[in-house]
């Protein structure tokens, strides 16, 4: 019997939030695998220092900075930091790479273009040589469009797929990437909370609903999103505040048209029953891990059970949740 996929909480805890490695000895004793760390330096703690921090503090089977920005950070000193941490807590380590999103965008500069990225991924992966190799599954690149996946896929062997939930869309990522290279390690990044009421499911979405409508602006037609519907994602778009990411004010309190639709695209909510049978169709893909969106309301108050509902939802009919 294949193992089940990995669980991770993702810590997006703000500078004047809870201690990171509170967060992940409590997610471990709740049974998830380990945390990943964010990488914003005006919105949150170092995400290295910290990942090098749980590691040496907390039992966690998995631990690493996720997402790191390559679009602020040179590819060599990346490679550096994950060869130490990965020499202090062997086997332990998993590392996701990215262009970086609300840290490029807070400091004022542009993202990486495709070609500056690809060859920012390459780097970090000729200098860690042996360390972290393709074959381990513990070094990936973060994903949302056709492009970013094929690339990465190419260049690390590994992508943490970010493009919501919708079966039909996934399904397509995952075959993107093993287009490239047949035996890419696949890990989703899943926003998820368990939530009784309308309201909840709501307030859920808060803090990075306006970044999901980014991501679809970006590349519409991979989303099948076009017309009216298109405009009103756009406006969603519009109103996302980077400078307050992962918060309740991100969006300065509007609302629009678009809300619902894109909350259904990208985030797991209601029962855990629900959450399992959102992810059943998902269950065949051969999905290595999950990583839980950390700056999603709700999802640390009953993580033993979400992530119960997760594995068991990856794991097909009969899974459970």
């Amino acid at each position: 019997m294949s193992r089940p996929p990995a669980v991770l909480l993702n810590v997006a805890a703000p500078w004047d939030g809870p201690d990171p490695v509170d967060v992940a000895a409590r997610a471990t004793a709740a049974g998830l695998d380990g945390v990943g760390l964010v990488d914003s330096p005006r919105l949150f703690r170092d995400g290295l220092v910290e990942s090098a921090r749980v590691l040496a503090a907390t039992p966690a089977r998995l631990a690493g900075p996720c997402v790191t920005s390559l679009g602020l950070r040179h590819p060599a000193t990346v490679a550096g930091a994950l060869r130490t941490l990965e020499e202090h807590a062997p086997g332990r380590v998993l590392a996701v790479l990215g262009r970086g999103e609300s840290s490029v965008r807070n400091e004022g500069l542009p993202l990486p273009s495709l070609a500056e990225y690809t060859a920012a991924l390459e780097a970090v992966r000729a200098s860690l040589g042996d360390c972290l190799a393709a074959g381990s599954g513990r070094l990936l690149g973060a994903a949302s469009g056709p492009r970013t996946l094929a690339v990465t896929a190419r260049a690390l062997g590994g992508v943490l797929v970010d493009v919501g939930v919708d079966p039909d869309v996934v399904t397509r990522a995952v075959a993107v990437a093993r287009a490239e290279e047949p035996a890419t390690a696949v890990w989703l990044f899943l926003r998820a909370a368990l939530t009784a009421s309308e309201e909840a499911a709501a307030a859920a979405a808060e803090p990075t609903l306006g970044s999901c409508a980014v991501r679809v602006t970006s590349a519409p037609e991979w989303y099948g999103v076009s017309g009216a519907e298109l405009d009103a994602v756009r406006t969603l778009a519009a109103f996302h505040d980077y400078a307050r990411h992962g918060t309740a004010g991100a969006r300065g309190g509007r609302h629009g048209e678009a809300d619902r639709s894109v909350r259904d695209r990208f985030f797991l909510t209601g029962s855990a029953d629900d959450v399992a049978a959102r992810l059943r169709p998902l269950a065949g893909l051969g999905v290595a891990g999950v990583v839980l969106a950390g700056a999603v309301p709700g999802v640390g108050d009953r993580p033993a059970e979400l992530a119960g509902a997760v594995r068991g939802g990856l794991a097909g009919p009969g899974g459970g949740a």
